[in-house]
């Protein structure tokens, strides 16, 4: 072997233990204290040092702390301002009396059609087909266009 081989297989061989070496510490540490490890559970936010103090404090405390979360959620809310609540409660009231008149039109509809029915027997007859007849049309086009 010449001399130039040699220090490159020391130098080579020197690497290697380094390397190991990082490994053998790295493993030797401990887990960082804020993260836990894959194998351990999540260390809870609270302190497992037992109870803090009787039965009636610890109810009122939990209330106390019911409250403060919930403050603290109402300050992250984006509320509306008053012309969005004013344009919104419009929307609502339209949309309510548009379909209330769809469902009195309906309602009207399907009352005549009762009130004939049962004055002549006929009408029932010729509905029931129409409505077989729509309903089987409408159940076959959205199959052959892959809707169902």
């Amino acid at each position: 072997m010449t001399v130039d081989e040699v220090a490159n297989k020391t130098k080579e061989e020197g690497g290697r233990r380094r390397r190991r070496n990082r490994q053998v510490e790295a493993k030797a540490q401990p887990a960082a204290t804020s993260q836990a490890r894959k194998d351990r559970p999540t260390p809870a936010r609270r302190e497992s040092g037992g109870s803090r103090g009787n039965i009636i404090t610890r109810g009122f405390r939990a209330i106390i702390d019911y409250f403060a979360s919930t403050r603290a959620e109402l300050q992250k809310v984006s509320w509306p301002t008053r012309q969005e609540s004013l344009r919104l409660s419009g929307i609502v009231i339209a949309v309510t009396i548009v379909s209330s008149l769809a469902l009195g039109a309906v309602d009207l509809l399907y009352g005549e059609l009762f009130r004939i029915g049962l004055s002549s027997p006929v009408v029932f007859v010729i509905l029931a087909v129409v409505l077989v007849i729509v309903v089987g049309g409408s159940s076959l086009m959205l199959r052959r266009r892959g809707g169902l």
